[in-house]
């Protein structure tokens, strides 16, 4: 279907083809989701093919902590107390809480703003596992997504291998219902909101190239395989939020080239926009 941002129509063949361009260059699979959260349309690539999650679970672990601390079954002052037998790669907030204790909020705050992966198990040891993350985003209507294991095993993104993924279709979908719909408070919708706009970690990749005056809260994650990933809302005074998920994989290309493929993606996506504003 095409995407029609607020009754304007928008033509994206021009995007389709920096995407197939960047497929062909990276030698990679290339997905592509752009919701429109006003009139529910969107535009993909690719769109329902699985793809790992890698770190964009990440919001909908701490979504679902601040869906139990909706419900009252815990509070967001509760403590974690973080061991060094906690510690996994990459933990560059929890790293300095060794012996000490985190509120459940500051777990997520690290979690969404460094993506810090041992802060994001204690997220998932406190809300129930990685299963809970699977069954709670079943209850908003994602029978796609599911979640598997731990950090940072989940990151492996063997081709073919069904655990920890999504698809980029849905993942956009899930991301309007945890942010935009009725799952969450109105409290809780602006906090998930919040970490992904304070998000530190993704400077380098859609930020740069968003158009001025636009706001943006993005997720990013990356893996084994090449697996390289961003889920975005982005938004003006004039365009209501779109949320933009887009996932690289399969693929041997440098790190960088991964970062600069989303980048030029974003970048096609954002002209698009601007031209039909």
């Amino acid at each position: 279907m095409p995407l029609s941002v607020q009754s304007e129509e928008v033509n994206f063949s021009s995007v389709e083809q920096v995407i197939s361009l960047a497929e062909k260059h990276l030698s990679a699979y290339i997905g592509v989701s752009i919701l429109d959260t006003a009139t529910n349309q969107q535009w993909d690539y690719k769109g329902d093919e699985r793809v790992p999650l890698t770190s964009t679970f990440k919001t909908l672990a701490c979504a679902k902590l601040l869906f139990d601390v909706d419900q009252e079954r815990i509070l967001p002052s509760n403590s974690v107390v973080i061991v060094e037998n906690d510690l996994v790669t990459y933990s560059p907030v929890t790293e300095k809480y060794v012996g000490k204790t985190m509120t459940l909020y500051e777990a997520c705050s690290a979690t969404m703003l460094t993506s810090d992966n041992t802060a994001a198990n204690k997220v998932l040891e406190v809300i129930g596992g990685p299963s809970e993350v699977t069954k709670f985003v079943g209850e908003v209507g994602d029978d796609i997504t599911r979640l598997d294991r731990f950090e940072t095993e989940l990151n492996e993104g063997k081709p073919g291998d069904l655990r920890d993924t999504t698809t980029p279709n849905t993942m956009s979908h899930t991301l309007k219902s945890l942010l935009f719909g009725s799952v969450l408070s109105e409290e809780s919708r602006a906090q998930l909101m919040e970490w992904m706009v304070d998000n530190q970690v993704t400077g380098n990749l859609l930020r740069p190239v968003l158009p001025q005056g636009w706001k943006i809260g993005d997720r990013s994650g990356a893996g084994g395989y090449g697996s390289r990933s961003i889920t975005a809302v982005v938004w003006s005074e004039n365009r209501a939020p779109l949320i933009i998920s887009i996932y690289i994989a399969q693929t041997e290309a440098s790190f960088d080239d991964r970062n600069q493929a989303i980048t030029r993606i974003g970048k096609a996506i954002f002209t698009v926009l601007e031209d039909t504003h």
